[in-house]
């Protein structure tokens, strides 16, 4: 008995006789002898590209020429993944151990087979087009800012640094980790630290540092947190520093305290690819009482530094009176010119001076000396 069977021409259908794969019927009119047999066809739409069939590895492996013929076949390892390709854009990404038949038609397709092991970092060209896929494409995608910069690892070991710009890396084998590190100056701030000085006074002090990283890799490798470990050791080295010094020589030597702090913090962050710049204890908070005690002190000081400067002009003064009275008790013309300077005092303060006996009688008469009594 004969059946007819009619293929279209987005159509492939397979042949199966008794349970067995015997061919792929192109399109076209054909005449199948059915008589006393066990016939099955399998009609696929070409316009669906992927052939999915349990009987698609059979086809590969049994029948190599009828695949080549019907089939554009992607293969990949177990470290490859494939990029797709449909008219020439790129439609998906084959996972590794994976392999899918496209049928040959209408829509042309080719691939690009990728080794993510030997080649982890997807190249600048395919960004664009595989960040549209999404979660589909198998990629990472990292994207670093001006004034970042950043490491990437896989499995645990680093694979390279990244500068600023976008990047892409393959997430089939295993997920990569891409930390991102500012590079620029960052400022840390230890506030409200509570020290005990060598004189058992307890001070609260403020610190402030300036810092950037300019080895990402002795940083990441180094520390955790590189603000963190800058953050604590600030607070030891001041500790340190200022629990060997009385308040008095805490207040005293501030700026050779900064100096001391700085360089031991300096040495320490050196180490971590970390270069710091300006350390300060912007505040050195006392407790109430000693800094009552503190302004006494000062009052007291500055009080008895104007006493001493009042002394001083006294002296100064008397000095000059003395000097002056020497000169004119030897010499006369000093003492007649010292008069007239006090008579021209006098005139200015009357209105009208009648002078009788002369200028000499006018000057013994202007002072009289009251006798005491």
């Amino acid at each position: 008995m004969l059946r007819r069977v009619l293929v279209g021409d987005n159509e492939r259908v397979l042949l199966i006789r008794k349970k067995r794969f015997t061919d792929i019927l192109a399109p076209g009119e054909y005449w199948i002898f059915t008589l006393g047999r066990d016939v099955e066809l399998e009609r696929y739409n070409i316009k669906e590209l992927v052939f999915a069939s349990e009987r698609a590895d059979y086809i590969v492996r049994e029948q190599p020429e009828l695949a080549a013929r019907y089939f554009t076949v992607v293969d990949t390892a177990d470290s490859q993944v494939a990029v797709v390709y449909l008219d020439g854009k790129l439609a998906r990404v084959v996972k590794p151990g994976t392999r899918v038949l496209f049928w040959r038609g209408s829509v042309a397709v080719t691939f690009d087979l990728i080794d993510v092991r030997q080649a982890p970092e997807v190249p600048e060209r395919l960004l664009s087009a595989l960040a549209r896929l999404g979660r589909e494409s198998l990629v990472t995608f990292a994207a670093v800012e001006e004034g970042k910069r950043g490491l990437v690892y896989i499995d645990g070991r680093l694979i390279r640094e990244l500068e600023a710009g976008t990047y892409g890396f393959w997430n089939a084998l295993a997920a990569p980790r891409i930390d991102v590190l500012e590079v620029r100056r960052q400022t840390v701030e230890v506030p409200g630290q509570e020290i005990l000085t060598k004189d058992k006074v307890t001070l609260r002090v403020n610190i402030t540092a300036v810092y950037e990283i300019v080895n990402i890799v002795t940083a990441r490798s180094g520390v955790k947190d590189v603000n963190e470990h800058l953050y604590r050791t600030l607070q030891i080295a001041v500790r340190q520093t200022l629990g060997k010094r009385t308040l008095e020589e805490v207040l005293a030597e501030k700026a050779d305290i900064d100096e001391t702090v700085s360089a031991e913090v300096r040495r320490e962050m050196e180490m971590y690819g970390v270069r710091v710049g300006v350390i300060a204890l912007k505040d050195i908070i006392l407790p109430g009482d000693i800094r009552d005690i503190l302004n006494q002190v000062v009052t007291a000081e500055k009080q008895a530094q104007a006493n001493l400067i009042r002394r001083r002009e006294e002296t100064a003064a008397t000095r000059s009176l003395l000097n002056t009275a020497k000169l004119m008790e030897d010499n006369p013309l000093l003492v007649r010119l010292k008069e007239l300077e006090t008579l021209e005092k006098v005139a200015d303060k009357v209105g009208t001076i009648t002078v009788v006996g002369g200028l000499d009688a006018l000057l013994d008469g202007a002072v009289k000396l009251r006798p005491k009594l």
